[in-house]
């Protein structure tokens, strides 16, 4: 990714981050599942690693044993929510390419929170 769009990227991150709160959290825990059933029977590569992502953000959030910092949690709703949009900054309808933004905004959030993820999958290990 050039710096341009890793930086539009890191905007459009910290702007729905700042705007998220608890109804937020529920739309994300209801919808996610049903989108990524839409997605799960891809075999794109981008996709098949956004979906392992998505599916581990949704796991993370869900947890109730597992303790998140608000700013984790508010950056994973963030990432899951943009997911959710069908029509964000390329839609979601186009075959593929739709899902590249998608894909670029929950590894940028994914390697912004590379410690907690890393913490997450020992937490599992140990259960």
């Amino acid at each position: 990714m050039h710096e341009n769009e890793n930086q539009h990227t890191e905007d459009v991150i910290e702007s729905i981050a700042g705007q998220v709160n608890p109804k937020d959290e529920h739309r994300v825990l209801n919808d996610v599942n049903e989108k990524v059933k839409t997605l799960d029977h891809s075999n794109n590569s981008t996709i098949k690693e956004l979906l392992l992502h998505v599916k581990l953000a949704f796991s993370m959030l869900r947890d109730k044993q597992y303790n998140l910092s608000w700013k984790s949690k508010s950056l994973l709703i963030a990432g899951l929510l943009y997911f959710l949009l069908p029509s964000d900054l390329t839609p979601d309808f186009i075959p593929f390419i739709g899902y590249i933004d998608d894909a670029a905004v929950i590894s940028a959030i994914f390697k912004r929170l590379a410690h907690e993820v890393k913490s997450y999958e020992t937490f599992l290990k140990k259960q």
